[in-house]
């Protein structure tokens, strides 16, 4: 498969967009921020922007020596030229060909004088990207421009991200394959004796040669009436030192990108013969987001698709408990818009990527389901093509 690719004037038609949101709304300039440092947490914002993803890893300030490492800022004016802080060399993917690029130790100093270059020291600016900036990263920001007024602007990028591009439909693709892969790998590797790390290798060994990287491995196993067949570890995820038996279930939640865009499905299973109580959880989780994709039509809203599933769940006699009250969410970059719960009115549109998840529990059994989809102007496609029962 071709590796898609996003040319440089999409970055500068976002940029463009981005820029026109602001001056709606009154604003002299936007300050994205983004953290990168091998996480996945929060860099799309810059790179949906720029193309730039800085792998230093996050430490603290060092008077004298360095600031805001793994860190990146783009001062877009809306009436003069963009600049891009950085901490790392450009490795030759930015696309700013309209702008400046700085690359600095002192990434926190640099963008207030970045800010005062761009005329915005005393300009009412808007912050996206805020929760990556630490108590005494924006304390100093604020000592350096008394006079600059920031206000929260996350929603300007929220909005753009959530509707995709050819190209990054194309990424998309591209990662949920890969991902579906991984999870086939790793769902192979689920039999009597295994450890969930085992698991998991099984899956690296698919992903890292594709070009992706791991964000997180939801791990559970278990036995239903049994507590102390329940597996599972919060940090690392896969640390459980259990080992499979007979007559478990496994479920795996598994995300993480390629490319930069995300792949997020779910697939649970019985390790060796599968019990009809097994089954009714696995199905119920199916139901749930069959449900869910069944209520995707014009004029859809994230209520809709929301209400559908977890009305689902209810009706199957499963009481909605889980740590998660969503049926899902948009990706691309990471998270994105919209959230899949009820009362939220935002609008399904084509060209929108969601993933659809669920895990229902009951009495130590438990099922696990999650899908990727395109939104297409009359319904839905498949992005995931991992298969959905393996019983």
């Amino acid at each position: 498969m071709t590796k898609p690719i996003i040319p440089a004037e999409e970055f500068a038609e976002r940029r463009a967009r981005a820029v026109a949101a602001a001056r709606a709304r009154g604003l002299d300039g936007l300050l994205v921020a983004s953290r990168g440092g091998g996480t996945l947490d929060r860099y799309a914002d810059v790179l949906y922007l720029t193309n730039f993803y800085t792998h230093f890893p996050f430490i603290p300030d060092f008077e004298g020596n360095w600031s805001a490492r793994a860190h990146t800022f783009l001062v877009l004016p809306v009436d003069a030229a963009p600049e891009l802080l950085i901490d790392v060399p450009d490795d030759g993917r930015i696309r700013l060909a309209d702008g400046k690029v700085s690359y600095s130790d002192f990434v926190l100093e640099d963008t207030a004088e970045a800010l005062k270059r761009a005329g915005l020291a005393r300009g009412r600016v808007g912050l996206v990207g805020g929760d990556v900036l630490t108590f005494t990263m924006l304390n100093k920001l604020k000592a350096a421009l008394p006079d600059l007024t920031l206000v929260p602007a996350d929603d300007v990028l929220t909005k753009l991200r959530s509707i995709k591009s050819p190209g990054e439909i194309a990424l998309l693709r591209r990662a949920s394959q890969v991902g579906s892969r991984m999870i086939e790998a790793m769902m192979a590797a689920a039999e009597p004796g295994a450890s969930h790390g085992d698991v998991v290798a099984a899956g690296l060994n698919h992903l890292v040669p594709a070009g992706g990287i791991l964000y997180n491995s939801f791990m559970a196993s278990g036995r239903g009436g049994d507590p102390s067949r329940l597996a599972k570890s919060n940090f690392p995820t896969w640390g459980s030192e259990k080992r499979l038996e007979k007559g478990d279930w496994i479920r795996l939640g598994i995300s993480g990108a390629v490319d930069g865009y995300v792949f997020d499905l779910a697939r649970a299973k019985a390790v060796g013969p599968v019990s009809a109580r097994q089954v009714e959880l696995f199905e119920a989780a199916i139901a749930c987001i069959e449900a869910t994709l069944g209520a995707i039509r014009p004029g859809a809203t994230a209520h809709d698709l929301g209400a559908a599933g977890l009305g689902k769940q209810t009706a199957l006699g499963f009481k909605i408990d889980g740590v998660f009250s969503a049926m899902g969410h948009g990706i691309g970059l990471g998270w994105d818009d919209p959230w899949l719960a009820r009362g939220v009115t935002t609008p399904i549109l084509p060209n929108m990527v969601l993933s659809v998840e669920r895990t229902i529990t009951q009495d130590g059994y438990l099922g696990d389901f999650e899908e990727s989809i395109l939104v297409t102007p009359d319904g839905y496609e498949l992005i995931t093509d991992a298969p959905r029962r393996f019983w």
